[in-house]
């Protein structure tokens, strides 16, 4: 019996072949997409699900938005620290960026040298001996407990350990720097991608009496402690303790180590972590591409059903039970389901790369995962309740009925095919809209005026401070100068695109003083020429005034000429930009006298929705280890990267330096942002597709239901042209009821999106205009095309039974 079925099956879908390429077509594309998603939702989901007790750890972050500034997770660790005895809390772990502890009188060196050759090792942190009760750490060789506690040994990441040694069993062996050695304690195998934590080299964190700055400060927790109140503690200690009345509005937060990844966008984060609203996306856009695959396989198959009535008729008078209708539908849709799920896993092995790079992921299809089996649970699901609907919906009537073609059911069931329409329309209209506006919204940010220049700025990373801070200049920085495509350079230790360095705190001659947020850039000569800012009153640093550069005598006094930013003139109570050129500033607990030298207008550091903060440019002050320069050239090629290389190695003996374009550490900035356009762009013409696919099987029910009104109203001497707009005039209608709900909706979430930018466009009525022009015109010629060949058909064809 069941071969009969089957070779049923198959001899119906070679008769209808356009039919089920469609069908099956359209249901595996849907599928493919929805696992697409769901993979990068679930992974979003199970961040950090597998450390260790990680429903009881939390991270210790600060909220400083009355400092114009965002919540932050690198803070000073003083006041949590406090809580470690505290009955609450289990253990505390920290975890510091070795580049904070250079300030700390325990620098650690992270360039070393290996036979010979240097190397910068990467993702360098300094943990407290705990780490282990809090990371899920796989030790290759060693004993990490140990490195983490001895001062001179260190833990390398199996992928370090191949880049400089080209082996993991290096146990023992030795990495020098200036100063001192490195010894290996312990290899690690890398971490799995789906962590905030990311590390390759580990080394233990010395204890300071103050600090250290900049640390990732981890709870774990008792059970049952409420963490808002513990945090609220730590609020309260730290504004009793607090001698700054700006950090009075300053608040600690707890954040679950199972969120932590929506939470790690600022700019000393191990990994910049992912939105809230791009998850949003994913899982919306998950559960929408499932539904509308499945209900226009379901309308595919009422649509396939119905074209076989009469063949249902037929059996039904021979015989055919109610029973053996529905078997023999239930098992067409479990073959078409099956196909549909081969061809989906196909497109997703086939698309899984270029979804990764689109993403910035590292998803992978799991055969024998939990999401498998849920995907195959939710495809069984579909495959009964979309192949029982129809063969409940035809094998209800009479053999009579459906021999005479009268297919009516009565207005619930036509209802809720017409609903489907509906929210499909809705749907693509909406994602349309969101795209262009969102497309709109990312164009204003590659454009935005962020007070410095973009193009045409090469930034070469992490150079030793030493090599580059000097007055008279070098052999090194003046045969990157003469490069041909170069036309100026400068010096800074702030990455102007990514993030904020700490600044200085100035007492003016009128006795202003201010402790909030003041970045300072430490830089060379010629920031105003070499990073296009826009020069208010003064001049720039250059050469022909040497003095400007820092220089500290015997007593221990400092001078340095410095530009400073207009918003900081407004702070310090002057009107015009003049009136401060030549003004000597005091930084007492630095003693250094600071000379005005020029005022710039604001810029932002950081991505475009970071504030405009007060600011000055200090000339040769060395703070950091290492800087960075900035090349001004004619324009972004490839022989200048290679020009530039050979010079970096021929002075610092290096192949790792980085290079990039400061105009793309711009737009990685904003990656969450372009994350989400691209979730959007990628998967809102698939939605149209799939729409397009409904208003057909819809519309292929709707032509054999009412093809005897076609034919009749022909024969009544209608045109063509009216019959297709008879049958078109119903879904124009929905697809205007559509529009009403999708309008207002879609211009609410956009509306919030936006608001997280300080500069951001209009929403604009001709974006959402042009999606409905669009969604119409599709369904129109979708239902016109079918409607036009059921016009084209002869009436005596259909009213010869009458």
């Amino acid at each position: 019996m069941i071969i009969s079925y089957l070779k049923m099956a198959l001899r119906s879908f070679g008769k209808n072949k356009l039919h089920t390429t469609l069908n099956i077509l359209g249901f595996s594309i849907g599928l493919a997409a929805t696992i697409l998603v769901s993979l990068f939702a679930l992974n979003q989901l199970t961040m950090d699900q597998h450390q260790p007790d990680f429903k009881k750890v939390y991270r210790v972050h600060q909220d400083m938005s009355s400092l114009g500034l965002a919540e932050d997770g690198a803070i000073n660790p003083r006041i949590p620290l406090l809580m470690k005895n505290h009955s609450q809390v289990e253990d505390i772990l920290l975890i510091v960026d070795r580049f904070f502890l250079q300030f700390s009188g325990h620098p650690f060196a992270n360039v070393v040298k290996v036979n010979d050759q240097e190397f910068k090792l990467r993702n360098f942190y300094n943990a407290t001996s705990n780490l282990t009760d809090f990371v899920d750490i796989k030790v290759i060789v060693g004993d990490i407990n140990k490195a983490l506690k001895e001062p001179n040994l260190i833990a390398l990441s199996q992928s370090e350990a191949l880049r400089i040694f080209g082996r993991n069993d290096i146990l023992g062996e030795i990495l020098t720097y200036t100063g001192g050695s490195y010894q290996v304690g312990a290899v690690f195998k890398d971490l799995t991608s789906n962590t905030h934590f990311a590390f390759d080299v580990l080394a233990t964190l010395p204890n300071l009496k103050r600090g250290p700055f900049g640390s990732h400060v981890y709870m774990k927790l008792n059970e049952g402690v409420n963490p808002s109140l513990l945090a609220t503690q730590m609020t309260n200690e730290l504004h009793k303790r607090a001698k700054n009345p700006n950090f009075k509005d300053v608040n600690y937060l707890l954040v679950p180590l199972s969120q932590l990844h929506f939470k790690t966008s600022g700019q000393w984060e191990m990994k910049q972590g992912s939105t809230y609203l791009a998850l949003q996306v994913s899982v919306v856009l998950s559960i929408l591409l499932l539904i509308i695959a499945s209900v226009n396989f379901i309308n595919f198959n009422i649509a396939g059903a119905v074209r076989r009535a009469k063949e249902v008729g037929v059996r039904k008078s021979l015989g055919a039970t109610k029973k053996q209708l529905i078997t023999q539908f239930l098992i067409e849709s479990a073959l078409v389901v099956t196909f549909s799920d081969v061809i989906a896993l196909a497109l997703v092995e086939m698309l899984m790369h270029s979804f990764n790079g689109l993403l910035g992921s590292n998803l992978f299809l799991d055969y024998s995962s939990f999401f498998m089996i849920y995907m195959v649970c939710t495809l069984l699901c579909i495959s009964l309740i979309s192949g029982l609907y129809p063969a409940l919906f035809i094998s209800a009537f009479s053999a009579k009925r459906v021999l005479s073609g009268d297919l009516s059911r009565g207005k619930v069931s036509v209802n809720i095919r017409k609903f489907t329409l509906f929210f499909q329309a809705a749907v693509a209209i909406g994602l349309i809209s969101s795209v262009i506006i969102l497309y709109q919204q990312m164009s204003l940010v590659k454009q935005v005026d962020v007070g410095y220049e973009k193009e045409n700025r090469l930034v070469i990373r992490e150079l030793p401070s030493e090599l580059l801070f000097q007055k008279d200049g070098n052999a090194f920085l003046s045969e990157l100068k003469n490069l041909s495509s170069v036309k100026s350079l400068t010096l800074s230790d702030t990455d102007y695109a990514t993030e904020m360095a700490g600044g200085m705190h100035y007492t003016w001659p009128n006795g202003e003083t201010y402790d909030g947020m003041l970045p300072g850039i430490r830089t060379g000569f010629n920031p105003v020429k070499a990073m296009g800012l826009k020069l208010l009153a003064g001049r720039d640093f250059s050469q022909e005034y040497k003095g400007d550069w820092y220089q500290e005598n015997a007593e221990g006094k400092a001078e340095i000429g410095i530009i400073i930013s207009k918003s900081m003139v407004t702070l310090a109570g002057y009107q015009n930009a003049i009136d401060v050129i030549g003004l000597k500033l005091i930084v007492p607990k630095r003693n250094i006298t600071a000379t005005i030298v020029g005022v710039v207008d604001d810029i932002r550091l950081g991505s475009v929705n970071k504030p405009k903060l007060p600011m000055s440019f200090l000339l040769g002050l060395q703070d950091s280890d290492t800087a960075n320069i900035i090349l001004e050239v004619n324009n972004d090629n490839k022989a200048l990267i290679e020009q530039v290389s050979s010079v970096l190695f021929k002075y610092v003996k290096r192949n790792d330096i980085e290079t990039l374009w400061l105009k793309d550490e711009f737009l990685a900035s904003h990656k969450n942002e372009f994350k989400t356009l691209s979730l959007l762009v990628v998967f809102s013409p698939l939605a149209i597709f799939l729409t397009v696919l409904g208003t057909f099987g819809l519309a292929s029910f709707a032509t054999l239901r009412r093809q005897k009104e076609i034919a009749i109203r022909k024969v009544l001497g209608a045109s063509r042209f009216s019959l297709v707009n008879v049958m078109a005039k119903e879904f124009l209608l929905l697809i205007s009821m559509s529009i009403a709900v999708a309008f207002p909706l879609t211009y609410w979430l956009v509306g919030d999106w936006l608001a997280n930018f300080n500069e951001r466009v209009d929403q604009s009525i001709w974006v959402y205009l042009l999606a409905s022009i669009i969604i119409a015109a599709i369904t129109w010629c979708t239902v016109a095309s079918l409607a036009f060949k059921a016009a084209n058909t002869r009436p005596s064809l259909i009213l010869r039974d009458e």
